[in-house]
């Protein structure tokens, strides 16, 4: 049964995706499927990270029928199965066979050629492991990429970041030193805080790794609390796709 269709574009953004989910640590991603996006989901230590994609970055995209619809990858093998054709391809077919255990079967099509080249991929049923980055609070801020290489870069050599936030100003910490950033001076966006009111936190931007080669792609993210005191990052990555981001406590 096919799932959903990557043209040559969309599996360029695809990968670029993918590889920065590799750079996390984790062996293994979850694959969620739900009736109008997917969800790519990689856990670790520090962080849960979603990688949202809808139509129509899919094409014919349809939800998985008479079986589960959350499957266990093992993201370096697909990722190298993945990054050795997509140069040559015009276009990618992701179907799934429900035999047990199911596979995963990728179609690789040039429209120069007649020929096509399939693969298989493992995958094992899973379960859902649940949302741990749901937005509850109305307060957010806001920064470029530029700032956020500038944080991550600044803050390299420590293990958690105390952030202060306020109306005005976000100010980024450690023992040695801090940067502040000002909605005067265009650095920051903030909302959904009042004059006088001062919030105060702390977060992990570990790996360093994944955090630079993230500031390197996207243009701005968005900082948000959980219910559950976690801060999410929201990363756009064009208009049908976005990452995700939960700093775990």
């Amino acid at each position: 049964m096919r799932i959903f269709r990557l043209e040559h574009g969309g599996l360029l953004r695809f990968m670029r995706a993918f590889h920065l989910l590799t750079t996390i640590g984790e062996e293994t991603a979850l694959l969620e499927f739900y009736d109008f996006d997917l969800k790519l989901v990689v856990v670790s230590q520090n962080l849960h990270v979603v990688l949202h994609i809808r139509p129509p970055l899919l094409l014919h995209y349809c939800q998985p029928h008479n079986s589960s619809r959350y499957f266990k990858i093992h993201l370096k093998e697909l990722y190298n199965l993945l990054s050795n054709k997509i140069c040559h391809s015009s276009w990618m077919d992701f179907h799934l066979d429900h035999r047990q255990p199911p596979l995963a079967i990728l179609i690789f099509q040039n429209d120069d050629s007649d020929a096509h080249l399939t693969r298989i991929a493992k995958v094992s049923n899973s379960e859902d492991v649940g949302n741990v980055g749901e937005v509850t609070s109305t307060r957010f801020f806001s920064i470029d990429s530029e700032q956020l290489m500038r944080i991550v870069m600044e803050f390299i050599s420590f293990d958690k970041v105390g952030v202060v936030l306020t109306n005005s100003q976000v100010l980024f910490s450690s023992e040695l030193g801090g940067i502040t950033l000002n909605v005067k001076d265009n650095e920051c966006i903030i909302g959904g805080v009042a004059v006088g009111e001062r919030f105060e936190y702390s977060m992990k931007l570990r790996p360093t790794k994944f955090f630079s080669d993230l500031a390197s792609w996207i243009e701005r993210v968005w900082f948000h609390e959980t219910s559950k005191t976690n801060v999410v990052m929201s990363a756009p990555i064009g208009f049908e796709s976005r990452l995700t981001i939960t700093l775990l406590d």
